[in-house]
């Protein structure tokens, strides 16, 4: 086992951040909590009497100093995290907000930061199996790629400590996911759009392996610098991961094939109407949501495995079926 730790982890209070606070009190870690002013401790409930808890807003650099003190292994999970919205509000909390923490990182002595990112970093030109340190960072399709590709590049440059970026597969999932509500409700729905069949293929990342590459990213030496795509085994698409879905919950959709370019050019008119008749509102289709499916997106591991020693140990369609099981 590695050597505890006193690990902070931002937006501890969302989806990933609170299962990656159980999952380093499990590996032995001490754990700080660190929870927007506005924020609730609901998902950390099974684990406030073994952590502590500071609230602090990232975007406010001198709410900060306090809640770094002591710390180790910052776990940067905090982030705004939407397909549509203006472009300031997401500077503001994924650019701006990852240097407050980066800085406050290295003035209170820690020794390493681990950004947790995204595949959007990527213009979804089609990857299957690719090498995630070769792809380019040239995501510019939403206000949030360009963000937390900012965001790379801060880590990257940082020089008063380790930085650690991870890319989460395609489609994070688990217990208290808060995106899966709104895909089962889809699913039980008249119709399910599959854009080109559903043909093209993607990561997945259950929770529950994503938090285990996470916590190796912190605490393997040779992570320092580096940058890894943690998912599932397998290279579902996206037809049978969401088929798998449909089935555990007992769904029976009308798949509707909508070919790619009917897709991408029903997002982009969607998009740019939206923008003029109810601005700030988030579209029903945009050109992000048209493009997910058009494209494999499928990245290698073998970073991961190699110089972390990760492997995942829940198999994706059984990781569907215990989130299922958990009520989502």
């Amino acid at each position: 086992m590695a050597v505890p730790v006193k690990a902070l982890v931002t937006g501890a209070h969302g989806f990933v951040g609170s299962h990656l606070v159980a999952g380093l009190l499990a590996a032995g870690h001490r754990v700080r909590a660190l929870v927007s002013p506005w924020g609730t401790v609901d998902r950390l409930s099974d684990t406030l009497a073994d952590i502590e808890v500071a609230r602090a807003d990232i975007t406010a650099p001198e709410d900060l100093p306090a809640a770094f003190e002591g710390i180790d292994v910052v776990f940067h999970a905090a982030a705004k995290v939407a397909e549509w919205g203006p472009g300031a509000v997401f500077h503001r909390a994924n650019v701006l907000g990852t240097e407050n923490v980066l800085r406050a990182a290295e003035r209170a002595g820690a020794r390493r930061l681990v950004l947790v990112s995204s595949v959007a970093v990527h213009r979804y030109r089609g990857f299957r199996d690719a090498d995630p340190r070769e792809a380019p960072l040239d995501g510019d399709l939403t206000a949030y790629a360009r963000s937390k590709a900012a965001a790379e590049r801060l880590v990257d440059a940082a020089r008063g400590l380790e930085g650690v970026i991870v890319r989460p597969g395609v489609w994070p999932f688990g217990p208290r996911d808060p995106q899966l509500p709104r895909v089962l409700a889809a699913l039980r729905g008249r119709t399910f759009p599959l854009v080109d069949g559903g043909r093209r293929v993607l990561n997945t990342a259950y929770v529950e392996n994503l938090v285990a590459g996470l916590v190796l990213a912190g605490t393997v030496p040779a992570a320092a610098g580096r940058t890894y795509l943690i998912a599932d085994d397998g290279m579902p698409t996206w037809r049978e991961a969401l088929g798998v879905l449909a089935a555990l919950t007992g769904a029976s959709p009308r798949w509707l094939d909508l070919p790619g370019p009917l897709a991408a050019a029903a997002g982009a008119v969607v998009e740019s109407t939206w923008a003029w008749a109810a601005p700030g509102r988030r579209p029903p289709i945009g050109r992000y949501a048209a493009s997910l499916m058009r494209r494999d997106l499928h990245f290698s591991t073998r970073h991961a495995r190699d110089e972390l020693g990760y492997e995942p140990r829940v198999d994706w369609r059984e990781g569907l079926r215990r989130t299922v099981a958990a009520g989502g």
